[in-house]
């Protein structure tokens, strides 16, 4: 079988005619293999693509059953096939030694090292005449093809410089000087030919030609990547310029040349940014580096970009590979393979590579004792694919690229681990300009920023965005914004788009991880945290936890945070798709149903961990199989909603609206009281509002619109919602419905913030009394704790009445002792700061301070709602004309307002000349 050009296929020294371009396609592509399987659905989907027709495998079959017959013509009609065998879930050739062109090229090319160079021409000549044109030329357009082309690619050009440089030695400068003279047309980047060339000149006494000829080089290098050229040609330079015989005898001097790879793949011309992470390749090399991250981060173009920079610090070469970890490929390369062509490329004759993986480590680790080298492992697999291919010698760098972690080469091989992330916007619109011109770029900032964000910062993402490069970007942008999922950036031509890149992470997933991945895409939140996921995939929090660090690993979640993941916006597109082509609809209903039980018992919890003695009406237990979450106090509960509050948000804009009015319930407290989310709070009553007809739920809402609207600062609003919520309890004898009105009337009309005037008070006063009878009548936990609440206002009755005051302390005492009784800190923080403004009232500015301090101890204790008693304490220390503690106070209120929402933010203003 011949390669090393057009393929063909010879038996007994004449051609086998091989009708159709596909089934010759199946038996060169097994030949790229190079013995190794492939599996049947790679090589659908090299000879198709997407355009794969339904019956593609059984076309497949009949393509390799042509094929055995034409490659085995005497094989019995049942026989075994000896040529094009069945394996491993698909298809290798077994051809017999010495049957394709390409192997018995590199036998010639290994049996040459070590021999003089008379002989060494002779086997390398012999190697050279193989080759007829382009390795597989009906195919080198194809992506299949192209890492065979250029591993051969790479190995004639070895050969011709090896061809070239025996020449030189044997004194036949006129055969040298056009053989190396070709090479450096062919590819102006590689230093050899340049050398070989500079010598031949030299040797025929053309110094000045040899020294034009090292400056040719120089201008290049620096033109194409801003490099020096490599030391060794500097040297060169030097010692031609000084008339160093001596360093020319040394070159020609019979006997095989000393191997120096330089294996390192062509940079990226528009590489821009990475500057931080090259920065620490450098402090951290010579030593083992694992760079990680997601698929089509840009981890192989940041290790060959740092590596071309980095390699003259290491003079005795380059060696790389790809490991084929992930790929279109299902076989990673065997270490044992990838030792013995390191092992070839050092100059290790063919017939000295022991047989054994073990024994090519040793023999490698040898052969680099006394080198400095710089080793390239892109794309591996796992730990134990790497571990043989370490050299021995610390003066060695090794970059390893992975999506995997590897964590195993952190632990035990001291590998320093370097994580790459996506692109933050500055670096992606520098990519951008590098590719396609300032001009282009920054003609329509409005596209320009919006494809930025579209791609999130993913390096192949914009680089499939720069192949559409004759588009205006607002063009681009628009078709972005229209095609679903990840269409917008399918490039006609481009197989290794984001979908084939991300399947490669994809297919290496054990089921249970693959269905975790594409359930957590069904999340809509921001995060995912594991009880969440526990919930999504029907499991328990452990094995939701050992998924998800099986996804981590992979790149295809990152933790952002202890226990809390999230997923890359491109990443997650590709889930969604998948999981509408993988699950089905009743399944990824289900999933969702049982997140929305997750978060809506869980806040549950949480709100009954804020207002321990609300009734927890309308809920009811979990599901089986739902593991909410418990809270052992108001400040976790707090702490867990703080977390999971967007992601509640993002799952009720689904649609589900049954459990709409159960969330306003769920998460009343928390949007009113602690975090000021009122807005919210409104809108997700009002959605309530339009689901129900229950008279319970219809006054329950009006009284959360009115309280929110309370909080507001709306009164007026306030007061008619409130009104119909009392008129609803008085309808269905609900006491409690009842007194939440009518005390939340009382104060909008005595405030919650300010000393009311007398005249506020004795307006607010019959509705907190009537309140406080309502709360009685409940008789239950809920309705003595309330009571307290409305003791307030009845106190500032008091308060504004001739020899009121001590009543109305004994009042404000009352609050505060029925709340400590009943252990709820939030409600005695609050009673504190009542009294604490009835002393400034009275101006006992002392005893004002004091119980401001302590409603600030106590809203420490269950939530960070210190900004109310801190307004006031600021205010005390303002009257009291004590400056510094004021401006202390005040900053103080100024830094929570940074992570807080409040409610009256005008009032804040004037309060504290803000």
């Amino acid at each position: 079988m011949r390669v090393l050009g057009p393929v063909e296929v010879l038996l007994d020294g004449e051609p086998i005619a091989v009708r159709g371009n596909q089934p010759l396609a199946v038996l060169a592509i097994l030949a790229a293999a190079r013995g190794r399987p492939v599996a049947t659905d790679r090589l659908i989907d090299h000879l198709w693509g997407d355009t794969a027709p339904a019956g593609a495998a059984a076309v497949l079959q009949s393509h390799v059953s042509r094929l055995r017959r034409a490659l085995e013509p005497r094989r019995p009609p049942r026989g075994a096939a000896q040529l094009l065998v069945r394996e491993a879930a698909g298809y290798a050739l077994r051809l017999p030694p010495g049957s394709l062109d390409a192997d018995r090229f590199e036998q010639a090319l290994r049996a040459a090292d070590g021999l003089p160079p008379a002989g060494a021409l002779d086997r390398l000549r012999a190697a050279l005449e193989l080759w007829r044109g382009r390795p597989y030329e009906q195919f080198a357009d194809d992506e299949w093809a192209a890492a065979e082309i250029a591993r051969l690619t790479e190995l004639h050009h070895t050969a011709r410089e090896r061809t070239a440089d025996a020449l030189l030695r044997l004194e036949r400068t006129d055969e040298a000087i056009p053989a190396a003279r070709a090479l450096t047309g062919e590819d102006p980047l590689r230093g050899e030919p340049w050398r070989l060339l500079a010598l031949a000149l030299w040797a025929a006494s053309r110094s000045g030609e040899a020294l034009s000829v090292l400056g040719e080089h120089r201008r290049i290098v620096a033109d194409e990547l801003g490099l020096d050229p490599d030391p060794a040609l500097a040297a060169l330079e030097q010692a031609i310029r000084e008339q160093r015989a001596e360093v020319l005898e040394t070159a020609l001097r019979p006997g095989p040349a000393t191997v120096r790879p330089a294996q390192l793949p062509r940079p990226q011309p528009a590489f821009a940014g990475r500057s931080d992470e090259r920065r620490r390749l450098d402090r951290h090399t010579p030593a083992l580096v694992v760079v990680t991250g997601t698929g089509g981060v840009g981890k192989t173009t940041l290790a060959v970009r740092w590596a071309h920079q980095a390699a003259a610090r290491y003079p005795d070469g380059q060696l790389h590979v790809d490991l084929r970890g992930y790929g279109p490929e299902d076989a990673a390369a065997d270490p044992g393979d990838v030792l013995a062509a390191f092992l070839g490329a050092l100059g290790v004759p063919d017939q000295r590579i022991p047989p054994s993986t073990p024994e090519r480590t040793a023999l490698f680790r040898s052969v680099l004792a006394a080198r400095r080298m710089l080793l390239l492992l892109d794309n591996a697999r796992d730990a134990d694919q790497v571990r043989p291919l370490l050299p021995g010698n610390p003066d060695c760098a090794v970059v390893v690229t992975s999506r995997s972690h590897l964590i195993d080469l952190i632990v035990t091989d001291g590998a320093y681990p370097m994580r790459l992330d996506a692109f933050r916007p500055a670096e992606s619109v520098a990519y951008l300009r590098r590719r396609l011109g300032d001009e282009v770029v920054d003609a329509d900032p409005r596209a320009r920023d919006a494809i930025v964000e579209r791609c999130g910062g993913l390096p192949l993402a914009l680089a499939l965005v720069c192949a559409r490069g004759a588009f205006p970007l607002a063009e681009i942008d628009a078709e972005l914004a229209y095609a679903d999922g990840l269409d917008g950036f399918a490039v006609p031509g481009v197989k290794h788009d984001l979908r084939a890149v991300f399947s490669w992470s994809y297919r290496r997933l054990v089921p249970l991880a693959a269905r975790m991945f594409r359930l957590a895409a069904l999340h809509p939140g921001p995060d995912l945290s594991v009880a969440a996921a526990a919930a999504l995939a029907g499991t328990e929090p452990p094995v939701a936890r050992m998924l998800l660090r099986r996804l981590t690993d992979a790149h295809l979640i990152a933790e952002h945070r202890p226990g809390r993941f999230l997923q890359h916006d491109l990443v997650r597109a590709y889930a969604k798709e998948t999981a509408g082509r993988v699950d089905p609809a009743q399944e990824r209903d289900a999933a969702v149903t049982r997140l929305l039980d997750f978060y809506l018992h869980s806040s549950r919890n949480a709100a009954q961990a804020q207002t321990p003695y609300r009734r927890p009406v309308m809920v009811g237990p979990p599901p089986p199989g739902i593991s909410a979450v418990h809270f052992a106090d108001m400040r976790a509960a707090t702490a867990w909603l703080d977390d999971e509050y967007e992601n509640i948000n993002a799952l009720l804009e689904l649609g589900r609206a049954e459990k709409v009015p159960l969330f306003v319930w769920t998460l009343a407290t928390y949007q009113q009281d602690i975090r000021f989310h009122l807005a919210d709070s409104l809108a997700l009553a009002a959605q309530a509002q339009r689901l129900v007809d229950d008279p319970w739920w219809a006054g329950y809402l009006h009284y959360i619109l009115g309280r929110g609207l309370l909080r507001m600062n709306r009164p007026e609003q306030a007061r008619a919602e409130l009104e119909k919520a009392i008129a609803i309890g008085r309808e269905m004898d609900d006491p409690g419905r009842v007194a939440h009105g009518l005390l939340s009337v009382a104060v909008s009309i005595v405030s919650a913030h300010d000393v009311p005037t007398r005249a506020q008070a004795e307006a607010a006063y019959p509705y907190a009394v009537e309140a406080r009878a309502n709360y009685l009548r409940m008789g239950d936990e809920q309705g003595a704790v309330e009571v307290a609440n409305a003791l307030h206002p009845i106190a500032w009755y008091h308060a504004h009445q001739p020899d009121g005051r001590p009543e109305a302390r004994r009042l404000f005492a009352e609050s505060i002792a029925i709340n400590e009784r009943w252990r709820n800190a939030y409600g005695a923080a609050g009673g504190w700061t009542q009294l604490a403004r009835f002393h400034q009232h009275t101006g006992d500015l002392t005893a004002a301070v004091a119980a401001f301090q302590r409603a600030i101890e106590l809203y420490g204790e269950v939530a960070d709602l210190r900004i109310e008693p801190l307004i006031g304490l600021y205010e005390c220390h303002r009257d009291a004309g004590d400056r510094e503690a004021a401006t202390r106070t005040r900053d103080e209120v100024v830094r929570l307002l940074k992570t807080a929402r409040y409610p009256d933010l005008a009032r804040l203003s004037e309060i504290l000349d803000l």
